[in-house]
């Protein structure tokens, strides 16, 4: 494996990081952990957009019975 850079942020990959890199840019698999937050994100942004801002929790609601 190499990586190479220049000084105009170029870079190259060789052996199985290349091969890996061109399996993932030919046949792309959607993260479903990117997609959930994609999802929060989203609902974040409309509520900053309809009230001028957005509550964010640190914890996870738990659901109570």
């Amino acid at each position: 494996m190499a990586i190479k850079t220049s000084t105009f942020s170029g870079w190259r990959l060789s052996g199985k990081d290349a091969e890996a890199f061109l399996k993932q840019v030919e046949n792309p698999e959607r993260n479903p952990v990117a997609q959930n937050a994609i999802k929060r994100g989203k609902k974040s942004a409309q509520e900053y957009l309809k009230k001028g801002f957005a509550v964010i929790s640190s914890k996870k609601k738990e659901k109570s019975e």
